[in-house]
């Protein structure tokens, strides 16, 4: 493929470093990307759509770093190809981390990765209501452990829905991530990490529970089985799916509709339910 998108120096002031100063101060990085990618269809169409958003991805990479406290530019390198190919389109990057005045002497030091696409990109819906901050944060630990996570959405807290009695408040994000793994192993994955922080499944599907972790979408897969249906209808039906999902999914074409996820109108069973943004 000799097509490319070539952004230069992207320039990010954020903490990264080993040394005392360094985790206590911000420093300038600039990022250079390439982008590999087939052009030929929007230079037919002249569509944003059929091409690679240079300028999402752009800020999603000044989203990530910005609160970011790396110690080493090679792990930050690694990180934002992981997001660079979580994009339709690119199907290589090479990633430039430049940290300027890093050594005396030296205008600059850097670090330069290739990274083919790999993987299948999926989202998960992640909540609780019995310990929820402490269950979600140890969710995260082990979710990131067994994926390669892209993107976290923001927490919203909202009403138990659905249930009978009385019940404490969820809370709930989405997970942009990739796996290496087919469907099955990732809902077994899924899975063992619920059981894991004791979640304990009843007869009725609206009980309190520790964790609850929904496989929303898997690659481009539209399917009704056993394991559920995806994409999970929750994305257009909850709030607390839907609203999590447009923070980090906006733009994903939703399998089996054609269209954005920001394109399509939601079709909520309550719309009286309320979220509130927290921080968790």
């Amino acid at each position: 493929m000799t097509d490319r998108i070539i952004l230069d120096s992207l320039e990010v002031e954020c903490v990264i470093g080993i040394f005392d100063w360094e985790r206590e101060n911000e420093q300038k990085v600039l990022i250079d990307l390439t982008l590999d990618c087939d052009m030929a269809r929007p230079a037919k169409t002249d569509d944003i759509k059929d091409a690679v958003d240079y300028k999402a991805i752009s800020k999603e990479i000044i989203a990530l770093l910005e609160p970011s406290r790396f110690y080493l530019i090679e792990k930050m390198a690694e990180e934002v190809a992981k997001l660079c190919l979580s994009h339709k389109g690119v199907e290589r990057v090479t990633v430039k981390i430049s940290k300027p005045e890093a050594i005396r002497g030296s205008k600059n030091v850097s670090v330069e990765i290739t990274r083919p696409k790999g993987g299948t990109l999926i989202f998960l819906g992640v909540g609780g209501n019995l310990d929820p901050e402490r269950n979600l944060q140890d969710g995260m630990k082990l979710i990131r452990e067994r994926f390669t996570v892209l993107a976290v959405s923001p927490t919203y807290k909202s009403p138990a829905w659905g249930v009978k009695e009385s019940q404490p408040d969820y809370l709930n994000l989405a997970v942009k991530a990739l796996t290496d793994k087919d469907l099955f192993a990732t809902r077994a994955e899924i899975r063992w990490i619920e059981e894991l922080l004791g979640r304990k499944r009843t007869l009725d599907k609206f009980s309190p529970r520790t964790i609850d972790i929904d496989l929303l979408m898997y690659g481009d897969l539209v399917s009704e089985g056993e394991g559920g249906t995806l994409p999970h209808p929750q994305i257009l039906t909850q709030q607390f799916v839907y609203t999590p999902m447009m923070d980090i999914a906006h733009d994903v074409i939703v399998p089996g509709e054609g269209r954005a996820l920001c394109d399509i109108l939601p079709a909520y069973d309550d719309i009286s339910l309320e979220l509130e943004k927290v921080n968790l």
